[in-house]
């Protein structure tokens, strides 16, 4: 029987667990770093700017325009090479996202998009495995049922994920109010707060997975490996095997990893259904790691 108090507690104590351990500090390092990186790529051009006209700082307002303004298309041009090379969709959605919005916020929510999984692997991977190994659950059975452990703790974490990830982006929005001029201010910022509702979408999968794999193994490295495996395993199966031969692109759908360029379709038919995929890989996962959970010897 779930008890919502029961689950409260479990997934409130399981974000405190996750704020103050050592394995959810590194998810949150991690995810920074990670996150600032690829940003880097995309706003070098324009920090090279502003080290070059701090550096000639004789130069008139028309000079300096025309500096930011050439800045502001290497940006562009940057954009559309990492679009292409990054999302292999339609021309028409790629004419949406550099187009439509925002160029530079498209180009750094596609690279962070690749990177979602192993962000969310990190933070995810040992909900319930440590807890297994260690005996530490039968404690806890005393005074609840498994599933509300199990779901408690699968709340717990895919709140958590999405308070990591809302720290990066508010630095990200932060950085890009006050420093890049490419695009209209409120324009970036609106659109990057729609990635960020992508993002965590994306990520649910990954934390339901990991709390699947969790619940099966008694060893949270062997659950961070598994789980990075089966995040990324099948994907570079379905690219190797594209190369060779197209009918493998159609295997990709067999994860939510095919499926996540309809987050940033410009169709809202797409986008929608995208949604509808995520929810329904995040509930499938979380139904049969709660199976395993209950059938297993704690």
């Amino acid at each position: 029987m779930l008890r919502p108090p029961h689950l409260k507690l479990i997934a409130r104590h399981s974000v405190r667990h996750g704020l103050r351990g050592g394995a959810g500090l590194i998810a949150v390092l991690a995810t920074l770093l990670i996150g600032l990186l690829l940003t880097s790529i995309v706003i070098s051009p324009l920090d090279a700017v502003e080290q070059q006209l701090n550096r000639h700082s004789e130069l008139d307002a028309q000079e300096v325009a025309a500096y930011r303004e050439q800045a502001g298309r290497e940006v562009i041009k940057i954009a559309k090479g990492t679009t292409e090379w990054a999302m292999g969709v339609s021309d028409e959605q790629i004419d949406y996202l550099l187009g439509d919005k925002p160029a530079m916020i498209s180009a750094l929510l596609i690279l962070l998009m690749l990177v979602v999984p192993l962000c969310a692997c990190l933070g995810a991977f040992n909900q319930t495995s440590g807890d297994i190994g260690s005996k530490g659950l039968r404690y806890l059975l005393i005074r609840t049922e498994r599933q509300n452990i199990f779901i408690g703790r699968f709340i717990g974490t895919a709140i958590f994920t999405a308070f990591v990830f809302l720290v990066l982006f508010l630095i990200l929005a932060l950085y890009i109010g006050l420093k890049v001029h490419v695009h209209p201010t409120g324009d970036m910022l609106l659109w990057l707060a729609g990635g960020y509702v992508r993002i965590v979408l994306f990520s649910l999968p990954y934390v339901a997975l990991c709390a699947w794999v969790s619940g099966s193994i008694d060893s949270p490295f062997g659950a961070l490996v598994l789980a990075m495996l089966f995040a990324y395993l099948w994907p570079l199966f379905v690219f190797i095997g594209t190369r060779q031969n197209e009918g493998f692109h159609y295997l990709q759908y067999a994860t939510p990893w095919g499926y996540k360029w309809w987050l940033f379709s410009e169709s809202p038919g797409m986008v929608a259904g995208g949604v509808a995929v995520m929810l329904a890989f995040t509930a499938a996962l979380v139904v049969l790691g709660n199976y395993r959970f209950a059938k297993r010897d704690l």
